[in-house]
């Protein structure tokens, strides 16, 4: 069985969760605000009854370390982790967990890759030991800038000055879920060895008397170098479309903390259950990719340019496995489900709208209308001046 944790107010017993907006950690019950640094690498000892909660007297607290004294763990040790959990009455089922609540007493069935969320019982917010600890630990966690409010105001700034979106949609609609994620992702910094190669051409004119020559000229455009990639995120979840979380990058890497427990109080996480290896396949893309944009930008002086070939060869990876905070919205709309995300450090906001079809075509003939009238106009201007 998992050990599910809780945050306890040392001054009254509440459950503290952290707070994005003041990035501290809060009691909801007395309103006393703690620095979440405070719980350092103590924090599966802060469970109710233990050190920090009432009658437990408070820890020596232990100063984090700088973010650059975070090692990269062995990319050996992330590997594909089980979905069902061993031991548990429940672990004959895939993907499912155990815990028990340490303020209510229930015990709880979940998914086995969530790591925080909150008690349906009594709605303390709980983070699970097992999903955070060991082989499981993440280097760094980017803590929750934007509030869930705040999230909520941005969807309904998205519906303004859509001229496509159904007029009923923003006022008919409602906000069915609003879930603050910390979603797992890989980290990839790569030395890597690039050979890109491009076809390439000019074209000239010349005249001779009334006859006009045009000599095309074809070209092969090679380049070779050395480039380090830093920082290449794929989210490390399959519940996670990668579409959609590459969608609301970039995140700001370098306001990352080391990964304490303490951020996840109050929202919701996974672990990974896509490794590292698998998802390092997604990274290299994403390389060879950035490398010919790189490179493509140096062929300069012909007509056209078109990418003929690429590779990349990495020399060394270093991995990095952190959380990276994610606001998944859910609205409903006759009937059907409509999902949003965003950035929970930059307040980017991405998702699918609906269509009004109607108002789709009379866009469309409006146009066509117009730019019909502009070619009556240019023809007729083009036979004045003959």
């Amino acid at each position: 069985m998992s050990q599910a944790i809780d945050f306890k107010c040392p001054q009254c017993g509440g459950a503290i969760v952290f707070n994005a907006q003041t990035g501290a950690m809060t009691c909801a019950n007395c309103g006393t605000s703690y620095d979440p640094r405070q719980f350092g690498a103590a924090w599966p000892d802060q469970a109710s009854g233990g050190p920090g909660s009432p009658g437990g007297g408070t820890p020596p607290f232990p100063p984090p370390p700088p973010p650059d004294a975070i090692p990269a763990q062995d990319p050996s040790s992330w590997q594909a982790q089980p979905t069902s959990s061993s031991g548990a009455p429940f672990g004959d089922l895939p993907g499912m967990a155990e815990y028990t609540c340490n303020s209510c007493g229930a015990t709880v069935v979940t998914s086995a890759t969530e790591s925080a969320g909150t008690c349906p019982y009594c709605r303390s917010p709980i983070v699970i030991v097992q999903q955070t600890s060991g082989a499981l630990t993440p280097d760094m966690v980017i803590p929750f800038r934007w509030t869930r409010d705040q999230a909520v105001e941005s969807l309904q700034r998205l519906y303004r000055g859509k001229r496509l979106l159904p007029k009923v949609f923003s006022s008919q609609n409602f906000v069915d879920e609003v879930k603050g994620v910390y979603v797992p992702f890989w980290l990839y910094d790569f030395d890597a060895d690039v050979n890109e190669r491009y076809n390439a051409s000019t074209v000239s004119t010349r005249y001779a008397g009334s006859r006009r020559y045009i000599t095309t000229r074809n070209y092969v455009a090679i380049r070779q170098g050395n480039v380090k990639f830093m920082a290449i995120p794929v989210d490390g979840s399959a519940n996670m479309p990668d579409a959609i979380m590459e969608s609301i990058e970039p995140f700001d890497v370098s306001q990352a903390v080391p990964f304490q427990g303490s951020y996840l109080a109050g929202f919701m996480a996974e672990r990974y259950d896509v490794d590292s290896q698998t998802a390092g396949g997604r990274a290299h893309e994403r390389a060879v990719r950035s490398a010919g944009q790189i490179f493509a930008r140096s062929v300069t002086g012909y007509r056209s340019v078109t990418p003929a070939g690429a590779q990349v060869t990495v020399k060394s990876a270093v991995v990095h496995y952190v959380l990276f905070p994610v606001w998944m919205l859910t609205t409903i709309w006759r009937g059907e489900r409509f999902t949003f995300a965003m950035n929970g450090q930059t307040g980017r906001m991405v998702g699918d709208l609906p269509l009004d079809r109607k108002a789709y075509w009379r866009w469309f003939w409006l146009l066509a209308g117009s730019c019909g009238v502009a070619a009556g106009l240019i023809s007729s201007l083009a036979v004045v001046l003959l």
